[in-house]
């Protein structure tokens, strides 16, 4: 019995002994571990969903290097979230059984150079808008064609300020890649070929009417050529503005 009751006591001895380091102490500071799987997270960092297509990506992209611009560090890890969505997309590829916008993300585009959707700032939104207006009422009070020039001057300026906005030229030409020295230009040609992508269309689809009258042999009372040159500066302003305001 004594035997007994040695080992019963010796074995509650051991379970106390491994039980202490189980009881968390009153004076024990707490550890908090931090996790940083968020902010490295490319998807947060570019505000997007986990399934945007790679066209939400690249516009993602743009603009946050857009908002940022100046800022080298956020930069760096807006470079870094692009090249690991880029290796992520690459190794779905070679898995198999997805979107053409992830099968071919590492493809040229067929068209490099048509517009992409790109939204300027409400301030510039604004401008750009205010000064077309002035230009399709003064064509209304006294219709003249240099007016379509004037809102297509106004469209291609502003293009170019908002290429060079998103794409900012070198302000060391010395210290520029080979991309970068030609940036300006490139910024230039794109601005203007937009502004003149816009004035087209905007006085096709405005002389669009005349030339229906004119294969119907139709006239409306009170439609004076004065009053078409009119209509082709409303429609150059309107396309332009859209543009300026809404693709680059």
């Amino acid at each position: 019995k004594s035997m007994l009751q040695g080992a019963a006591t010796r074995r509650a001895s051991v379970l106390r002994h491994d039980a202490r380091p189980l009881l968390a102490s009153p004076l024990q500071p707490t550890r908090i571990v931090h996790c940083s799987a968020a902010s490295s997270d490319p998807y947060t960092l570019l505000g997007i969903k986990p399934d945007a297509d790679q066209n939400e990506i690249n516009r993602a992209i743009t603009k946050k290097k857009y908002e940022n611009r100046g800022n080298d560090a956020m930069l760096r890890r807006i470079n870094q979230a692009a090249d690991q969505l880029m290796l992520s997309a690459l190794n779905q590829r070679m898995k198999g059984g997805v979107s053409k916008s992830i099968a071919y993300a590492d493809r040229e585009p067929l068209f490099p150079w048509k517009p992409k959707r790109w939204d300027a700032t409400p301030k510039i939104i604004m401008i750009v808008g205010a000064v077309q207006l002035v230009l399709v009422a003064s064509a209304f009070q006294a219709p003249s064609t240099s007016k379509v020039i004037g809102s297509m001057l106004v469209g291609v300026v502003g293009n170019v300020m908002k290429q060079n906005a998103i794409s900012p030229p070198p302000k060391d030409p010395e210290m520029a890649t080979e991309e970068e020295e030609g940036r300006s230009g490139k910024n230039f040609i794109r601005g203007a070929l937009l502004g003149l992508m816009a004035t087209a269309v905007g006085i096709l689809v405005f002389t669009l009417p005349e030339y229906i009258l004119q294969w119907t042999k139709t006239s409306i009372p009170g439609l004076t050529p004065g009053l078409i040159v009119s209509f082709k500066v409303a429609g150059t302003a309107l396309l332009n503005w859209i543009m300026t305001s809404f693709y680059y």
